[in-house]
């Protein structure tokens, strides 16, 4: 194995409590978080639409506002030791729907820009599949020579269209039996795990 692509949100910083309450403020809905995580079942950016203007609106208003809260966000150090170890073996990568400038602000308010070679967000395309696509031919890469770390369905099956291999976490947005029917490789419940899995990978 030569990648490991990261999923951000719920895996490396656990965002989803913020992103919730960020909903509830803009959409002004009773949102329960049930139908929040709904959202991640697929891709987040094929939901149906029925009013384009303010889904828009209140997208640009999301990211305004999570973009203010990111800059208050500290790492878990356990996580950035774990990350440190993985990126001595293995090549790092992000995979996200959340914005580029966010995830690199997060980054370098972290002085922990230098963990991944690419941090590929909606910027770059709003598919997985196309970003999956991207880096393997930029880094002649196999889906085999990859494994793919993130917490809801919606990921997972996006891997699946790839073939790429699939660690599910369960501490983020999706829980163990909404992530199972992905039929991930394998489900975690911390992150010295992950590191575990791919180390008896070899």
């Amino acid at each position: 194995m030569k990648a490991i692509i990261f999923d951000f949100d719920g895996v490396i910083h656990d965002t989803y409590e913020m992103a919730y309450q960020i909903n509830l403020k803009i959409s002004g809905e009773n949102l329960t978080r049930e139908q929040h995580r709904d959202f991640f079942n697929g891709n987040i950016f094929e939901k149906v639409v029925v009013d384009e203007e303010k889904e828009r609106a209140e997208s640009e208003q999301f990211y305004e506002l999570q973009n203010e809260a990111y800059k208050y966000l500290k790492i878990d150090e356990n996580i950035k030791t774990n990350l440190e170890k993985l990126s001595k073996k293995y090549s790092l990568f992000i995979i996200s729907s959340n914005q580029e400038e966010a995830l690199d602000n997060y980054f370098q308010n972290n002085k922990f820009i230098h963990i991944f070679r690419e941090i590929l967000g909606a910027e770059t395309h709003k598919s997985k599949v196309e970003k999956f696509k991207y880096l393997f031919e930029k880094y002649s890469l196999e889906a085999d020579d990859c494994i793919f770390v993130t917490d809801t369905l919606g990921d997972i099956l996006e891997g699946n269209k790839v073939g790429v291999k699939t660690i599910a976490v369960d501490f983020g947005f999706h829980k163990k039996d909404r992530l199972e029917k992905g039929n991930p490789f394998k489900i975690v419940s911390s992150f010295e795990e992950i590191t575990e899995v791919i180390n008896n990978l070899q």
